[in-house]
């Protein structure tokens, strides 16, 4: 059982990071729910960045995706990893980035077979007459050239969140432990011990 707020944060965070840059880690896919019409709407997205000094959490999306007007409220994460039976919640502000530095730094980042999606012919959610990838037909058995690529910038988007509350769940045969902080960029996290 963890008993100590900062070391519970700390592996919290180290979780969050490994989570972007090993595929195999639970917490690489984790479900993002937005609010649309007064109703939950969730969705299992890609993590692609976190940062723990600014309280960062990124995924990319298609800006045409119906998530993109859902968050005016706020988003809520939830990651988990069977593995070490951590849950992470964070409920955080958001942002649609469609220009500037963070969005140029992530496309720039991104794979040619992650690029592929974004130049999906049909909009996201959009009814179609019969199944379908929603991949080019030039593009369903290969990954495009960096050029064909670029036509999908137009319609790619970062979703940025700034965290604004963790709560944690770590599940022990010999007691769980669950915790959750409050994030204030302007000072130091202040976290308490939460009834699991």
């Amino acid at each position: 059982m963890i008993t100590d707020l900062a070391e519970f944060l700390d592996l919290a965070w180290t979780h969050l990071v490994r989570g972007v840059k090993d595929r195999k880690h639970g917490f690489h896919q984790p479900v993002l729910a937005t609010v649309q019409d007064g109703k939950p709407r969730a969705r299992t997205v890609v993590l692609r960045k976190v940062d723990r000094e600014q309280g960062l959490i990124l995924c990319h999306t298609d800006r045409r995706s119906g998530k993109i007007g859902q968050s005016p409220g706020g988003v809520e994460w939830c990651f988990y990893d069977r593995k070490s039976r951590l849950q992470v919640r964070a409920a955080a502000a958001a942002e649609v980035l469609t220009e500037g530095p963070v969005f140029e730094e992530r496309w720039n980042a991104s794979r040619l077979a992650s690029r592929r999606c974004y130049l999906a012919p049909h909009v996201p959610g959009s009814e179609v007459a019969e199944a379908h990838p929603n991949l080019p037909d030039h593009l369903r058995d290969r990954d495009p050239t960096q050029e064909e690529s670029e036509a999908g910038r137009d319609n790619f988007a970062v979703f940025l969140t700034r965290v604004e509350r963790l709560d944690v769940l770590h599940l022990a045969h010999d007691g769980h432990s669950r915790a959750a902080w409050t994030l204030d960029p302007a000072g130091p996290s202040q976290g308490v011990w939460v009834a699991p």
